[in-house]
């Protein structure tokens, strides 16, 4: 296991009974819940996390904040210049949520709450969340979790590239990026 502590997160779980079932492998809220205890040892006593939610898991996403050690501070909004699906209202957003754990500060204080972005492939969220996160967030190592790409200057974890970390009770499902084969994972 790695002796790093990360003082920012970025997670885009893989929220149940969503659209994304017909795309990838979703998780239970529970378990998504218990990846704090895995990522404890791994996140710095001062830390962001910046966490993905839909319209729907907004109240999930706080539990989610809680259960991995840290507190609701503000949420960004991604305004999506499409209309999208909805069972009330046609959604056209979706949501960041920043939490902190200790006395993490704030880089950069005039970042708005929301951002205008195109939409990309099933579930690719927008390139530009890196960059506000890295002006706001501390400096330090940065781990994003649920990842699909590589970023420069940030270690990865998730079923679509090669992990960097291992989280103990959860092995990174089986996927050509795991397995060293070329090809987008399903």
């Amino acid at each position: 296991m790695t002796s790093i502590k990360y003082t920012t997160l970025h997670a885009d779980p893989p929220w149940p009974n969503q659209s994304g079932e017909a795309h990838y492998l979703t998780l239970p809220l529970e378990r998504i819940k218990q990846l704090g205890i895995a990522l404890d040892p791994l996140v710095a006593d001062d830390a962001h996390c910046w966490l993905w939610v839909t319209n729907a898991t907004v109240a999930q996403g706080q539990e989610v904040l809680r259960a991995w050690g840290f507190e609701y501070r503000s949420m960004l909004t991604w305004i999506k210049p499409r209309l999208g699906l909805g069972p009330y209202l046609r959604n056209m957003t979706e949501h960041v949520l920043l939490g902190t754990r200790g006395k993490a500060p704030v880089r950069f204080r005039g970042q708005g709450t929301w951002m205008f972005a195109p939409v990309q492939d099933h579930s690719h969220k927008p390139e530009e969340i890196h960059d506000i996160i890295e002006r706001v967030s501390p400096e330090g190592p940065r781990l994003e979790l649920f990842a699909r790409r590589p970023r420069p200057g940030w270690h990865v974890w998730g079923n679509e590239v090669r992990s960097d970390v291992d989280l103990v009770g959860f092995p990174v499902p089986d996927s050509p990026a795991t397995r060293g084969e070329a090809g987008d994972a399903a």
